[in-house]
């Protein structure tokens, strides 16, 4: 049987399926980028500057903002894939920052239900809270805690 300690021994089962819902994050959201680009006038419409929706009297400028947020999106989602990669090397930073960003996510839906009276719906915000909330169970397990502890110490040479 492998040791979880060793730097040669099993990446255990939580590692992998964090990683794997880290995965799975990142492909939703690259669903709604396809989402929003197949319905790109519907979405621009909806773009709101200072209190005035662009949309109307400038569809231009509109489609610029929704550009420009879909583009800084999908450069955190190719960066969020990255720290899912790190995270299944067995990079202890990158699992606690990967926590951190499910704990923030947990946190900006739950503010947005509280002060915005937001739905919480399977249509809105329920199946990313459940994968962050899942990821952030399987992250802070003490397998997947000494693993990456492991490798860390294997890496610097204690």
């Amino acid at each position: 049987m492998s040791d979880i300690r060793s730097p040669r021994g099993k990446r255990p089962a939580s590692v992998v399926g964090g990683a794997l819902l880290m995965a799975v994050r990142a492909l939703s959201g690259a669903a709604v980028i396809v989402t929003v680009l197949a319905s790109w006038d519907t979405y621009a419409a909806t773009i709101v500057i200072n209190g005035e929706r662009v949309g109307g009297v400038n569809p231009q400028a509109a489609g610029a903002v929704l550009g420009w947020l879909l583009g800084a999106y999908a450069v955190y989602l190719v960066l969020y894939l990255g720290l899912a990669a790190l995270v299944l090397i067995g990079h202890n930073w990158a699992r606690v920052v990967a926590m951190s960003f499910a704990s923030l996510s947990i946190l900006l839906s739950f503010a947005d239900y509280a002060l915005n009276g937001a739905e919480i719906t399977l249509r809105t915000s329920l199946a990313g809270v459940t994968v962050d909330i899942l990821i952030l169970l399987a992250l802070s397990s003490a397998n997947a805690r000494h693993f990456a502890r492991a490798r860390g110490e294997a890496r610097s040479g204690r």
